[in-house]
């Protein structure tokens, strides 16, 4: 009898333990709007407080859609490799002159996937060397979450690690991402505004020039 009031006493606080754990997350929805006052979607919010651990391997994915990169924005980790395939049926060749991972592809259609690695924190602006409207944003961040908000302009952070600021970015806020825009949060917060003197940002699909549209036929062809 006393052997099994010992284990089930070692289950009820095993039990209080792991609902203890779960109650010290603490998670904040950031709204974040634009200058005229309408939520801002494809904005990141994160919680700035340097990763001890290393990135472990994984994946992303930038996709070129409609002559659109999509996502527009993407928070990454150091060390995170993304993929670029190409969802149109006409040739994209990716690029960027960012400090933090200048690159260029070669001119590929839809049957390829090439992959980068990125590998240092920075601002990685992306373009399109055939379509000009083409623009997207890799946030390498060390950051221990980043999160992209919502068509509402809802980002909810959640970390079981306390924390009582946050960093918002979006495009025209800086190119530095240590500029970014800080925030600071009161213990026992649960939301918060953000309110950024930027107006919103998107992509221009760009209509293709008759010779344009003799190669990318003949390209195909070809492939």
């Amino acid at each position: 009898m006393k052997c099994r009031f010992i284990g089930l006493l070692k289950l009820t606080l095993i039990a209080f333990a792991a609902n203890s754990t779960v109650s010290l997350a603490r998670q904040l929805d950031v709204v974040v709007f634009d200058n005229s006052g309408a939520p801002l979607a494809e904005a990141i919010v994160s919680i700035p407080i340097l990763a001890n651990e290393p990135t472990q391997p994984s994946t992303a994915i930038v996709d070129q859609v409609d002559k659109m990169f999509v996502p527009f924005v993407l928070p990454v980790r150091p060390g995170v490799t993304i993929n670029f395939p190409n969802s149109d049926n006409i040739r994209h060749q990716v690029y960027s002159f960012s400090e933090a991972k200048p690159f260029e592809l070669p001119l590929y259609s839809n049957q390829e996937a090439p992959a980068i690695t990125f590998d240092k924190p920075g601002l990685v602006v992306l373009g399109c060397n055939i379509h000009d409207g083409m623009r997207a944003y890799v946030l390498v961040s060390p950051y221990i979450e980043s999160v992209v908000t919502d068509a509402d302009g809802v980002a909810t952070l959640s970390s079981e690690m306390d924390f009582n600021e946050v960093s918002v970015w979006y495009p025209g806020v800086s190119d530095d991402i240590r500029e970014q825009v800080k925030v600071v949060v009161d213990a026992g917060q649960e939301r918060i505004e953000v309110h950024l003197d930027v107006a919103k940002d998107q992509q221009e699909r760009t209509e293709l020039s008759p010779l344009q549209q003799r190669f990318n036929r003949r390209a195909r062809t070809d492939g």
